[in-house]
């Protein structure tokens, strides 16, 4: 009696590992299909950039202008919503500091 329950909760185990391995195999090609050149993408490195070619299995970022990476289109960890929008440079202010002349130290004559 308490092998056929032993057995029937590990046959439970099983069946839940298989189901949760379908499952995240699913998400994992539905993060694939949905790459597409334009999008945002975070790489499992923790990169940010935006797609810019293919190349088979390979994927052209752009992480900065001018700056592309070739990485492995499984390296792609998540697709993102928008890409940042850049920040305006701020106005330069120039902070006028008045700096009080430090007097020198008095000099100890060696005798």
């Amino acid at each position: 009696m308490e092998n056929i329950i032993l057995f029937g909760a590990l046959g439970i185990m099983i069946v839940f590992m298989f189901m949760n391995n379908k499952k995240r195999k699913k998400q994992a090609d539905e993060l694939q299909a949905s790459i597409a050149v334009g999008s945002y993408v975070m790489l499992t490195s923790g990169i940010y950039g935006e797609v810019v070619a293919f190349d088979g299995d390979k994927v052209v970022l752009e992480s900065a202008p001018g700056n592309k990476l070739t990485v492995n289109k499984l390296a792609i960890r998540q697709v993102e919503a928008s890409a940042p929008k850049a920040a305006k440079p701020a106005a330069k202010k120039t902070a006028t500091k008045t700096v009080a002349a430090k007097k020198p130290a008095a000099s100890k004559s060696a005798k």
